[in-house]
């Protein structure tokens, strides 16, 4: 199922998903999302996705669906992911000014946005986001690996499959229902998310 899917990870799934929805549909709803979009905080660096027409070929659509390619995600960026489904939908813009009140723009629907955060809540309960698991609280998360380089065993580097190739990320919210916390987390060169 779809559920399960997500819930393990299975970019096999996920990359063909994508070439279906297309590059134009990718790239829009990540900048809904706040890819390619300064930072509301000053410093912080900015998340990128390709354009539709840079991203290029099927494959390329494919790899970028998934993350990967020449997506760049910030930890902030994931957070926000997470914390937009946490808020059905609604996209909170992050700040560092105490006491100001937030401020949302709507991304999804809060049908899709409940979707997704079943999806998320079988990661934690039985897919590659475990670890997360607390007694008595119900947690919604998503795992991550990002590849540094080719890490095919079939590209002649002995070393490809090592952890030092991949940085490992964690996005997740509690309570599931009435979040209180949200957190993004970047275990750089520590292999594959739910692992690490």
């Amino acid at each position: 199922t779809l559920v399960n899917a997500f819930a393990v990870s299975c970019n096999s799934v996920f990359a063909p998903l994508g070439v279906k929805l297309g590059g134009a549909r990718l790239v829009a709803m990540a900048k809904r999302f706040g890819f390619n979009q300064p930072p509301s905080i000053p410093g912080a660096a900015e998340s990128t996705i390709p354009s539709a027409r840079t991203i290029g070929d099927d494959l390329s659509v494919g790899s970028s669906a998934i993350g990967q390619g020449l997506v760049q995600a910030t930890p902030l960026e994931m957070s926000d992911v997470a914390a937009t489904i946490a808020m059905g939908g609604r996209r909170p813009i992050p700040t560092l000014l105490a006491h100001q009140r937030p401020r949302f723009v709507r991304v999804a629907s809060p049908r899709v946005a409940h979707q997704v955060q079943q999806m998320m809540i079988a990661v934690v309960q039985y897919g590659t986001g475990t670890s997360a698991q607390i007694p008595g609280v119900v947690v919604a998360g998503k795992t991550g690996t990002a590849e540094l380089k080719n890490t095919s065993t079939n590209s002649g580097d002995p070393n490809a499959s090592s952890p030092q190739n991949t940085d490992a990320w964690f996005v997740g919210y509690a309570p599931v229902g009435h979040p209180r916390v949200v957190v993004g987390a970047l275990f750089p060169n520590q292999g594959a998310g739910g692992a690490a």
